[in-house]
């Protein structure tokens, strides 16, 4: 939890798996298979109490089946309401694969539900771990 306490004092989002861990390892990320390309998603919250962002900080990792290939990614801030998100790094996709992408994974709203209580959670964690 040091790890966790550290990111909180500099105001870094931190990873829902560092907080909750699986046991397993099964659910530390999300996966997407879009168009025949996989993307591991790690989603980050912010931990300051005081703060309403009502966001989460999603990392879609694309996976490559062979080996020697690095692996590209792009993060995102989702806003929390669905009214949208904004790009923090592109890596080496375009605006618009972005866009197709994130539009295909938030298409049904149940990620949006489930970020929701993620984000509530990790608030209640942030004040557990503070008092």
């Amino acid at each position: 939890m040091n790890a966790v306490l550290k990111k909180m004092v500099k105001g870094i989002t931190v990873c829902y798996s560092e907080v909750f861990p699986d046991p397993d390892q099964n659910n530390d990320f999300f996966q997407l298979n879009y168009l025949g390309k996989l993307f591991l998603i790690a989603d980050s919250y912010c931990m300051n109490t005081d703060c309403t962002c009502k966001e989460a900080v999603l990392n879609f990792v694309q996976a490559y089946p062979k080996e020697g290939r690095k692996a590209d990614s792009f993060i995102i801030r989702l806003k929390l309401n669905g009214r949208g998100y904004k790009i923090h790094d592109r890596g080496r996709f375009s605006k618009r694969e972005i866009q197709a992408i994130v539009m295909y994974f938030t298409a049904d709203g149940t990620f949006l539900e489930l970020f929701n209580e993620r984000y509530n959670e990790m608030k209640e964690k942030a004040k557990e771990i503070l008092n």
